[in-house]
């Protein structure tokens, strides 16, 4: 089964301003995954090949 993985290191680094901006990006970002149907499109191809498994992280990371 195809999973949809994120992951986010050193938010804790940001100022207050930042968090509110990056919490916003992130928002966008879930919402561009569920208008593209990505999930979907993950599941369709892994049914078309018996014993594939797809998995996709979103990997957010601060460099401060």
């Amino acid at each position: 089964m195809s999973s949809i993985c994120i992951e986010a290191t050193n938010e804790n680094k940001l100022t207050v301003e930042e968090y509110v901006r990056y919490i916003k990006i992130k928002e966008h970002i879930q919402q561009v995954l569920e208008n593209a149907k990505i999930e979907d499109a993950l599941r369709s191809a892994e049914d078309s090949i018996s014993g594939l498994t797809i998995d996709l992280t979103i990997k957010y990371s601060i460099d401060k």
